[in-house]
């Protein structure tokens, strides 16, 4: 089932250069439960690590904040998450 918020190329740019391991960086299923799991954690109160904080904010899915301050999703992010729930993580 193809994405129509955001095509794999973006999400598979957005992961270029992270250095996040290699499992991650040969799978687009990946990356995408990668930004999922980075998303709930930030706006559910929860620590992130940097490269993976920067990706969301970087690439249009999380507001920036101070730490420790409620996050909030972008209209990208909210489409971004509701998609992923009624499709899953897909097969790439």
């Amino acid at each position: 089932m193809a994405y129509t918020v955001l095509e794999d190329e973006y999400i598979n740019k957005l992961f270029e250069g992270t250095g996040f391991s290699d499992s991650i960086l040969a799978s687009t299923k990946r990356q995408r439960e990668q930004i999922v799991k980075t998303l709930s954690n930030q706006v559910n109160g929860y620590w992130s690590g940097h490269t993976a904080y920067h990706l969301v904010v970087n690439g249009g899915f999380l507001h920036d904040d101070k730490s420790g301050a409620d996050k909030r999703l972008t209209a990208l992010g909210v489409a971004f998450m509701e998609e992923f729930k009624l499709k899953g993580s897909g097969s790439g």
